[in-house]
């Protein structure tokens, strides 16, 4: 679904005016659906590219098989990354929610964090979003392969289940904030090890992400 580009950006912009009397946790909106306002740890661990001071955060939790995380990942992310990202204004977290009736999700989610012991956790999850070929018939190790990684060491990762206890605790998180599909986003502002923001669900155009971006960072002057 899209939320318009104007109503994203005054939800965005009422939400974070009261963020500081909020008290931690989603409190629910007009219509008790879905929470307006959440507070959401971070963990300095996690995967995140961009400057770890930068004014704004954005938070997405994927699913390596979605059809729209990876429209998401070739209409939107380019944009985000180089008007944003690149420039110091967002720093962006990505979290893995694979979903049960993806059967290609959850190895996906392991392949991804093991490639990041080779460090090519990032290359990994371009590729995971990217192309033609089905992760369910053998393209998770075929893109392993074209990024040079040392396959058996990752098989030797995925088949230990070595990073099921981080997938779960996403998982977790993205049940706490009631978020049971992919794309989702908590877009707004990092304090300390905190997100502070507002729920944004699907694959938004940019257009619909910059102009949120764009109030959300004059309401911090």
């Amino acid at each position: 679904m899209r939320l318009p580009a104007a109503l994203l950006a005054a939800a965005l912009a009422a939400v974070l005016a009261v963020a500081a009397l909020a008290a931690p946790g989603p409190a629910a909106d007009a219509e008790g659906s879905q929470p307006a306002f959440v507070h959401v740890g971070l963990d300095p661990r996690e995967y995140s590219i961009g400057r770890s001071d930068a004014p704004l955060t954005l938070l997405e939790f994927t699913d390596y098989q979605c059809p729209y995380c990876r429209k998401f990942h070739a209409e939107t992310w380019p944009l985000l990354k180089k008007n944003w990202i690149d420039t110091g204004r967002l720093r962006f977290v990505v979290r893995d929610l694979p979903l049960e009736f993806h059967a290609a999700a959850m190895p996906a989610a392991q392949a991804a964090h093991c490639a990041g012991e080779q460090g090519k956790f990032w290359e990994m999850h371009d590729a995971l979003l990217s192309g033609d070929d089905p992760l369910a018939t053998g393209g998770i190790e075929r893109r392993a392969v074209k990024l040079g990684l040392d396959v058996e060491r990752l098989h030797a990762c995925t088949r230990a289940n070595r990073y099921e206890g981080d997938i779960a605790r996403n998982i977790a998180a993205a049940d706490a904030l009631h978020i049971h599909g992919t794309p989702a986003f908590v877009i707004g502002i990092s304090r300390g090890n905190a997100l502070e923001g507002q729920l944004v669900s699907g694959a938004q155009p940019y257009e619909d992400f910059d102009a949120a971006l764009q109030q959300l960072l004059a309401s911090r002057h």
